[in-house]
């Protein structure tokens, strides 16, 4: 998945940077879609084929629209695991809690009224230790969201919880499965049984083929570890069988500053280079980042903090307004959120303290500065991977989906024409 790059316009010095990159699929990578996939995709409505457009348009042309086009919504910061690469375990008592009912309605009416697409019931925990996780998504569904989704450990399914999601009106469900070998799996996510989630999965799609229905989408996803990149092949031959979607994503938290000390990730990322070797290198060729999060998408917390990204430190460091008191709106378009946008569209996102060493911008950059003939040295003397979560897509585009298809017809029109084409 290519990014899109082109000059910045947004400030009076457009030589400050020679291309930006604003990468609508950020650290991700498709590597399958099943028919029912395809089908599902296919007769979906213009609104639908507008919001995937403006998925990749919004970034490359730094505009953030009148709203969002998708509100996460973190229902809770309660997880029944201790996963080794989630700061989840290390938040304070005074950070759990679930969003209240009046909120989340609150949140969503006004999401109605500017006809947001798309909600994700997610943030730092385990959506369905949420009871109401599907009366959530039906009202959800009623006030005018066309792609309401939500991702899970997979570690609790009941038959009941399935028909529950499944009448909600559901359009995906996001098993986070990790690794297909059961020793890789446990060793990261704490507290769960592979075993078990494998049965979830399985029961879950063959309850829904048992209901003669093709939704809720199913998708199966991995984090890429330097240690489980070799196991994408034997994954996705896992997880085909039952799965309309299968993604990749790079890992991407190394280290955090958290309000109880420093959090360091268990798992290591594919990319041994150092970050600060990444981010000098793009200041140095002026390449700048435009972080996708900031004209896509707004994270409602379940305290009604709203946060730009899902960056750790973000939580602490970044809270753009209180969606508890204010509009999401007027947040969208107020000061913290005009002057973060304008550092990033202007080449300077470096100079925001949370930004500067968060790693989705540094992995970006990195693709971009190696797919254009830089060499990084390795931080250690380990075999450097090289490998990013974009690369392992089929080089047939077969995964490729409606917004990736889009933004490749996009580039494709606006691309200089040989003489004569």
């Amino acid at each position: 998945m290519s990014s899109q790059s082109g000059p910045v316009a947004r400030n009076n010095d457009p030589t400050a940077v020679a291309k930006t990159v604003a990468n609508a699929y950020y650290a991700f990578g498709i590597v399958f879609l099943s028919d029912n996939f395809k089908r599902w995709e296919a007769s979906k409505s213009s609104r639908f084929r507008d919001y995937r457009r403006a998925w990749f348009e919004r970034p490359a042309k730094l505009d953030a629209g009148d709203f969002p086009l998708n509100l996460d919504f973190e229902i809770t910061t309660r997880c029944n695991l201790a996963c080794t690469f989630c700061t989840q375990p290390t938040l304070t008592a005074g950070q759990l809690g679930d969003m209240p009912w009046d909120l989340f309605v609150r949140v969503a009416d006004e999401c109605e009224k500017y006809a947001t697409p798309a909600a994700n019931f997610n943030g730092l925990g385990e959506p369905l230790l949420v009871r109401a996780l599907p009366d959530m998504i039906r009202y959800a569904k009623e006030h005018g969201f066309i792609d309401v989704m939500f991702h899970t450990n997979g570690t609790i399914m009941t038959e009941a919880i399935a028909d529950r999601l499944i009448d909600s009106g559901l359009d995906r469900i996001i098993f986070s499965v990790d690794s297909p070998d059961k020793q890789t799996y446990e060793a990261m996510r704490v507290g769960a049984s592979f075993d078990s989630v494998a049965r979830n999965v399985r029961f879950f799609f063959e309850h829904r083929q048992e209901r003669m229905r093709t939704m809720p989408i199913i998708r199966t996803t991995m984090i890429v570890t330097d240690e489980t990149v070799q196991q994408v092949p034997d994954f996705v031959d896992r997880w085909k069988p039952v799965s309309d979607q299968i993604t990749l994503q790079d890992l991407t938290w190394r280290s955090k500053q958290l309000e109880d000390g420093t959090w360091t990730n268990g798992e290591r990322s594919t990319i041994h280079t150092s970050f600060d070797q990444i981010r000098e290198a793009a200041i140095a060729h002026k390449v700048g980042f435009a972080c996708p999060y900031l004209f896509q998408t707004a994270y409602a917390y379940w305290n009604g903090d709203v946060i730009p990204c899902s960056n750790p430190n973000a939580r602490k460091e970044m809270v753009m307004g209180h969606v508890d008191r204010q509009s999401m709106h007027a947040i969208w378009h107020g000061k913290e959120y005009r002057e973060l946008r304008d550092l990033h569209a202007t080449g300077r996102w470096h100079e925001h303290p949370v930004c500067r060493s968060c790693e989705i911008p540094l992995i970006e950059l990195y693709k971009t500065l190696t797919r254009d003939g830089l060499t990084f040295e390795s931080d250690d003397a380990g075999v450097h991977q090289k490998v990013v979560a974009a690369d392992l897509a089929p080089d047939d585009k077969s995964a490729d989906d409606l917004a990736l298809r889009m933004q490749a017809e996009s580039s494709s029109e606006t691309s200089p024409k040989p003489p004569g084409a």
